[in-house]
């Protein structure tokens, strides 16, 4: 607060303290860890080299410390337990919600947050501590971090092209990416590095005889876009394991489709010690091994 605030009056009064009590806690405090933390002027106040370091810190343990009561009434049935999932939207609308449903049924007393975003920023909030663990369509050791997170990858599976039952090319018995040259094609936002070129340049928006290209997040509004058109979609074969959704759509896949399959991984900072965390992954460890 002295650092937002660079005056003590003002920092003791949104602390609710008198200035003397700050002030003595701040000498206590550098007492304790052997150095000034403050340059003191007659106006203002400023912070040293020790009181930046202890500050970009503070943060972090402060968090802890709250996480680690919160844990101890968890695991004392004092309170609910906290678990913050972040994910990326191909397994937010696939694997998640059946994983979330089990889990909730098993252990009704912790609160679950979900947030969904791209495995980037998500990453970001893993690191500071703002998410308890992290669900992405990214492989593990594509994630990097090696040393600050583990990755435990699940089930891989197939990616395919889908359409509408009644597609022209539903009546195709067989199939090549040329084939799919005079339609649009839905493909997903983020895919890996690399994965574009694997299809020649059907996947780029400046061929000259491109026919439209979309690129998306979520698959259910592709879906419905799907039944009003002639667009193709690429997803992940999971994305149609939903019986309502395989009943609207014909899947296939070209001969000469390049081989590509979507790897879900949990990703989970090294020092966690959330149980909630840890009972999440379980579940999802021994689900994908049925």
């Amino acid at each position: 607060m002295l650092a937002r605030e660079g005056n003590y009056q003002k920092a003791a009064q949104r602390l609710n303290l008198a200035q003397p009590s700050l002030s003595r806690s701040i000498q206590r405090l550098e007492g304790l860890l052997g150095t000034e933390l403050l340059i003191r002027g007659h106006q203002a106040m400023s912070l040293t080299a020790s009181g930046e370091l202890v500050l970009n810190h503070s943060e972090s343990i402060i968090q802890g410390v709250d996480t680690l009561r919160k844990e101890l009434q968890y695991l004392q049935g004092k309170s609910s337990g906290h678990l913050a999932i972040g994910t990326s939207p191909v397994p937010a609308n696939t694997i998640l919600g059946p994983a979330i449903g089990r889990f909730i049924d098993r252990y009704p007393d912790v609160h679950v947050e979900l947030e969904e975003g791209t495995w980037q920023n998500n990453l970001v909030k893993l690191l500071q501590g703002k998410l308890s663990l992290l669900i992405t369509d990214v492989r593990g050791e594509e994630i990097g971090h090696e040393a600050l997170v583990q990755c435990f990858n699940l089930p891989t599976y197939n990616a395919v092209f889908c359409a509408r039952k009644n597609h022209p090319l539903a009546e195709r018995d067989s199939l090549s990416l040329e084939d799919l040259r005079q339609y649009p094609i839905a493909i997903p936002r983020n895919l890996p590095a690399g994965v574009v070129e694997l299809f020649g340049d059907l996947l780029f928006e400046y061929r000259s005889d491109f026919a439209g290209l979309l690129h998306y997040d979520a698959f259910p509004p592709i879906n419905a876009a799907m039944q009003h058109s002639q667009m193709l979609a690429l997803t992940p074969q999971v994305a149609l394991l939903d019986e309502t959704v395989a009943d609207e759509l014909h899947t296939f896949k070209p001969v000469d489709m390049p081989k590509l399959d979507v790897c879900f991984s949990v990703v989970m900072l090294r020092s966690q010690a959330s149980v909630a965390a840890k009972r999440f992954l379980q579940l999802m460890l021994s689900n994908s091994k049925a």
